[in-house]
């Protein structure tokens, strides 16, 4: 990831002649996620050689625009609010139209040109392959899976960790000496928060009947921005990371998923951020055992009955070890547009999270 279009340009594999334009150099990237604009200039630039092609994946990428909004527009004073005004009409007229389209950006209302587009290196028909190995449209399944990548590489996540810490979490796992399945969640956790970028947010949930009077649940550490300074000293991911490390088995505490479940949805819900892809990762080893909770029926039904389409929250349920049962988190994460898997062992968390995070991401939900 870079922080600008240049940077990101300048990690293309090099020609022969040491320039920045694409050429065979292996060591370096031969594709990246680039603005149409940015390609735009990248083309037209004085010393171009090779001129980028554009893929525009089919339903993935989503437009790029550059809104301009009034802030606080009550509170400007009358020539703030006139000379605003007056940027916006310039930005309206023809002469402003045309020096923006010949630098590569569309417009908001009109239809953009066949110029701009072949120029910025898109051509007809899209998809397509490149022209040496002309083989036709890509099959939907790469188109699909693009998208679930553009989902973990490039928008941001906004993801809360649920863990079960019920006594049988303290179970050793087999081939691996003394290490209990909550030591080696946790290691895989502490492994995973390392993929995710300082933008993405992450919290933390515990789980187990007992654990906080009535409720099965309790929260650790809330949902906020990795980079984000944390209250006391360091960062959310700091702070993050000692909680992950601070997590231990309650004795005899049982698995009290569901009304979990249920609550973690609904938080995740009332803290939606747009934008962003909302989840939330429940991990378990095992089947509800909080005879007091609500029915697995029940809790798909309020599951159902919550979700919103203008605030999608996929869960992202995964059993954990044999006595897991993966077609119950299964279930239950379907009621929410997310999916369950199981894990053999706790140290394959990390990469089921982010296939996880690719697959629903494929859907579109969570976004």
């Amino acid at each position: 990831m870079s922080e600008t279009d240049s940077e990101v340009a300048g990690t293309l594999a090099k020609n022969s002649s040491g320039t920045g334009k694409p050429g065979g150099n292996p060591q370096n990237n031969q594709a990246v996620f680039l603005s149409e604009q940015a390609a735009f200039a990248y083309n037209t630039a004085d010393d171009a050689i090779a001129n980028l092609e554009l893929f525009y994946p089919k339903d993935a990428a989503p437009q790029l625009d550059y809104p301009y909004h009034l802030v606080d527009e009550t509170q400007l004073t009358t020539d703030e609010s006139r000379a605003a005004m007056r940027f916006m009409a310039l930005l309206a007229d023809e002469e402003s139209r045309r020096t923006l389209a010949s630098r590569g950006f569309r417009s908001a209302d009109e239809p953009v040109g066949e110029t701009l587009v072949s120029t910025a290196g898109g051509r007809e028909p899209q998809p397509f392959a490149p022209a040496a190995t002309e083989t036709g449209p890509l099959p939907r399944d790469l188109l699909q899976e693009a998208l679930g990548m553009w989902t973990i590489t490039v928008q941001s996540a906004r993801l809360t960790t649920v863990v079960d810490v019920s006594g049988s979490m303290a179970q050793p796992v087999p081939g691996r000496g003394s290490e209990s399945r909550l030591d080696v969640t946790k290691a895989s956790l502490l492994q995973g928060i390392e993929q995710f970028t300082p933008e993405d947010e992450i919290g933390l949930w515990e789980f187990a009947t007992g654990l906080d009077g009535p409720r099965d649940y309790r929260k650790l550490v809330e949902t906020a921005q990795l980079g984000a300074p944390a209250e006391g000293k360091g960062t959310q991911r700091s702070k993050l990371t000692a909680a992950f490390k601070a997590l231990k088995p309650v004795p005899n505490g049982a698995t009290g998923l569901y009304d979990t479940t249920l609550a973690a949805y609904q938080q995740a819900q009332d803290t939606f951020v747009k934008g962003k892809f909302n989840t939330v990762v429940i991990l378990t080893d095992g089947a509800n055992q909080d005879q007091f909770s609500i029915t697995r029926s029940a809790l798909i039904a309020a599951l159902k009955e919550s979700s919103d389409p203008e605030r999608p929250v996929p869960l992202i349920a995964i059993a954990v070890g044999p006595d897991a049962d993966q077609a119950e988190v299964d279930q239950i994460a379907k009621a929410t547009g997310g999916a369950g898997y199981q894990v053999s062992d706790p140290a394959e968390i990390q990469a089921v999270i982010l296939k996880a995070i690719m697959a629903v991401g494929q859907t579109g939900a969570g976004s």
